[in-house]
């Protein structure tokens, strides 16, 4: 019997530490950086929000803190449950018959394990360790995209708290114009337009100021949401601020291939189809042999008892497992067609964000080299122009505008590029993410 105590032995569930270790290893070699995953302990998330909170701390709190990865984690001990299901040899049946009759008693036990697991079910355990490496690949993936998407929503933050300081100062320059408007001693008719119009400028701005932090205000709730903070936790304090330009456009003829090479979703559609295969031919085995059991049979007949091996068989004489064996094929079936739809849907996102980062740069740098300097060379020429107070100010209130939405726009640019590089990124890491996803 010790074979049946080996058996038994293996087919204990893995404990959730050698589950998550390997997914623990992967995340942490994609992402270059050593993490940890859905921590239960809050301390480590309390030290972490003790200081101000750049983009690389966000990650790190969101991979302790989210409720979805952690989640997600815990499918883990369900593919390393059915794991432990088909290792098992299954448990073993008794039968008892007692049976009185001309005076005399008859005892009967019967003792059947089944062995046709162990015999013939290498595709049901093949089937159930393709199943564990796709969850291990699906829960390196939602950590990795997790981590982008607080990328990118940490990107918005940080832009949003730069069009509020924009904002802010375009509002502080029109109320500093339309004060010295007030106490200008010029033709009143003359100051009363000009004053009108630097009123009017004021309030748009403070209009604008009020829709920045607005903005601010959403983009930082989506990110305390993706962090999985909420009550006191959610009043941490941002730091940085959005990467700048680099000096020349990013090298991305490869990154298609790289997207196909590195998906962590085309792993574990690669898993499932062979786990499908498996299952199909684990059906396949059953309608030939349903079942198969050893043991012994033992009979007492007036206290004489009689011992004797038993063998229990099934016999498919009526059926041949026809449904379960068509929902194994159409299971195969949807599995690749799956994989190949997940595929071609990557290739299509990794050339669409080629084109954007490409385009986001150009745009950035544009802006910055060209408009930027072309409208504040307007504004200085404007102001030598305006400068009298009995001039109408309206050229010189639309150049200040035109500046900051100059600013502004570069600052959106800029915050585009460095989203269209986080979805490169991910592509490389082999989990990618719409910048869509992290947006409020």
């Amino acid at each position: 019997m010790k074979w049946l105590v080996v058996l038994s032995l293996a087919a204990c569930v893995p404990p959730v530490s050698e589950l998550r270790e390997p997914v623990d290893a992967d995340v942490a070699r994609r992402l270059g950086a050593p993490v940890e995953l859905g921590a239960t302990d809050p301390r480590a998330l309390d030290a972490l929000l003790a200081h101000p909170v750049d983009c690389d701390t966000a990650v790190r709190i969101a991979l302790l803190a989210s409720p979805e990865l952690r989640g997600t984690l815990d499918e883990l001990g369900i593919a390393g449950g059915d794991l432990a299901t088909a290792l098992a040899p299954g448990p073993a049946r008794v039968d008892v018959q007692l049976r009185h009759g001309g005076g005399a008693t008859e005892l009967e036990i019967d003792a059947i394990q089944p062995v046709l697991r162990l015999i013939a079910s290498g595709h049901a355990r093949a089937a159930a360790r393709a199943e564990l490496a796709a969850a291990r690949a699906t829960a390196t993936a939602t950590a990795l995209r997790l981590a982008e998407r607080v990328e990118i929503a940490c990107h918005g933050l940080l832009a949003a708290e730069q069009q509020v300081e924009l904002r802010g100062a375009a509002l502080a320059a029109d109320d500093a114009a339309v004060t010295a408007l007030e106490s200008s001693p010029a033709a009143p008719a003359a100051t009363e337009l000009a004053l009108a119009r630097e009123r009017d400028a004021r309030e748009e701005s403070r209009i604008d100021v009020a829709r920045a932090r607005t903005e601010l205000a959403a983009r930082r709730e989506a990110l305390n949401t993706l962090l999985g903070l909420s009550g006191s936790r959610a009043s941490w304090t941002a730091a940085g601020q959005l990467p700048d330009l680099p000096a020349a456009a990013p090298a991305l003829d490869d990154l298609e291939a790289s997207a196909v090479a590195a998906s962590l979703d085309l792993a574990a559609d690669r898993a499932r189809v062979e786990a499908a295969d498996d299952r199909l031919g684990d059906e396949r085995w059953h309608a030939i042999l349903p079942d198969l059991g050893i043991g012994v049979s033992a009979i007492d007949r007036d206290h004489t008892w009689e011992w004797g091996p038993a063998v229990r068989v099934g016999l498919p004489v009526f059926d041949q497992r026809q449904g379960p064996r068509a929902r194994a094929a159409g299971e195969l079936a949807h599995a690749m067609h799956a994989r190949e739809a997940v595929e071609l849907a990557l290739r299509g996102r990794a050339r669409t964000a080629r084109v954007v980062a490409t385009a986001t740069y150009d745009e950035a740098r544009r802006v910055r080299d060209v408009v930027i300097p072309l409208r504040e060379d307007i504004l200085r020429q404007a102001v030598l122009r305006y400068s009298a107070p009995d001039v109408d100010p309206y050229p010189l209130i639309a150049a200040r505008q035109a500046v900051v939405a100059a600013r502004s726009q570069y600052v959106d640019a800029l915050r585009r590029y460095a989203d269209a590089m986080t979805e490169v990124t991910a592509l490389r890491r082999g989990a990618e993410v719409g910048t869509a996803d992290a947006r409020p």
